[in-house]
């Protein structure tokens, strides 16, 4: 076998999660990676969803950390890839251990505090609200940082973990506030296309 063909057979072995980091695939175990997740997940904080309060958490988002109900998680997808990487918890999806580190390093109980989701839930739009207005709360909250904790409710820890995240997910809208997350900056979001499960919603 010549090295060319090696080397396209070692890069279709390949993995990538989505936080950017390559697997062989024959050297992770996958089912471990699951079992660890619904762990994290069944958490007391991590089984109402992150954005909206609901019981049941079946999808997340991975740069974040957040687990969300199926609903909250079709509008991370809406965001963009640049702002939120959505996930599904269940089913077929295979998770990364350092995806699955990602969820148990801020999970619903830290992201309160990163991203003001207490704060959050009081502006929270109306059930009948408009998709558009949904989505506004999504990007104040995600992209414009509207209730990220200040200085004296987040933790030095807290601070690491998020810039932690941005440098590796290339998260360069967050890279441009300050350490304490709470200057606002206004940027466009993408929308993301496919034919998946979430174009169900319209997206």
């Amino acid at each position: 076998m010549s090295v060319y063909q090696q080397t396209l057979n070692n890069n279709a072995e390949l993995w990538t999660s989505k936080l950017g980091k390559s697997y062989q695939r024959d050297q992770v175990d996958f089912a471990a990676a699951a079992k660890e997740l619904d762990n994290i997940r069944n958490q007391p904080s991590n089984k109402r969803c992150a954005d909206c309060g609901t019981n049941g958490t079946v999808w997340s988002s991975v740069n974040l950390g957040v687990f969300t109900c199926m609903r909250c998680g079709s509008f991370h997808r809406a965001l963009g890839t640049h702002i939120s990487k959505p996930k599904g918890c269940t089913g077929t999806y295979l998770w990364s251990p350092d995806e699955v580190e990602r969820m148990k390093e801020i999970g619903n109980e830290r992201a309160d505090k990163l991203y003001g989701s207490s704060l959050a839930m009081k502006s929270l739009p109306s059930p009948d609200a408009s998709h558009n207005q949904w989505l506004e709360f999504f990007k104040d909250k995600y992209e414009r940082r509207r209730w990220a904790g200040v200085k004296s409710d987040t933790d030095e820890s807290d601070t690491k973990v998020i810039k932690q995240e941005q440098v590796i997910t290339g998260d360069l809208l967050g890279l441009q506030q300050d350490t304490e997350i709470k200057h606002p900056i206004h940027q466009s979001t993408k929308q993301v296309s496919g034919n998946d499960f979430f174009s169900q919603f319209d997206l």
